[in-house]
């Protein structure tokens, strides 16, 4: 399904347009206030303003905070994997 994403919270979650948080799917990044979070957030956001924010997403479940798990791509192919490419794997608390 196609939506628009609102805001990034950090450089793995945030918001969708309707109000439904999600965060990505396998991807770890540090939180805004931590050592990189601003470059991780500006980094996933330039990934989706590619396409006006506007992403295919595909829910893979929920985490613990109620927030859909998303695996997210758009015409440049997958932001997870390429988030993951770029060092996101397993930075954060």
């Amino acid at each position: 399904m196609k939506k628009r994403i609102n805001n990034w919270r950090d450089g793995d979650s945030g918001f969708f347009t309707d109000g439904v948080p999600f965060r990505l799917a396998k991807v770890r990044a540090p939180e805004k206030h931590q050592f990189g979070g601003e470059k991780a957030t500006r980094r996933a956001a330039g990934m989706s303003g590619r396409t006006r924010g506007i992403v295919n997403v595909k829910v893979v479940g929920r985490d613990v905070y109620g927030r859909s798990l998303v695996e997210m791509s758009n015409k440049d192919g997958s932001i997870n994997n390429r988030l993951l490419k770029r060092g996101s794997k397993n930075k954060g608390r």
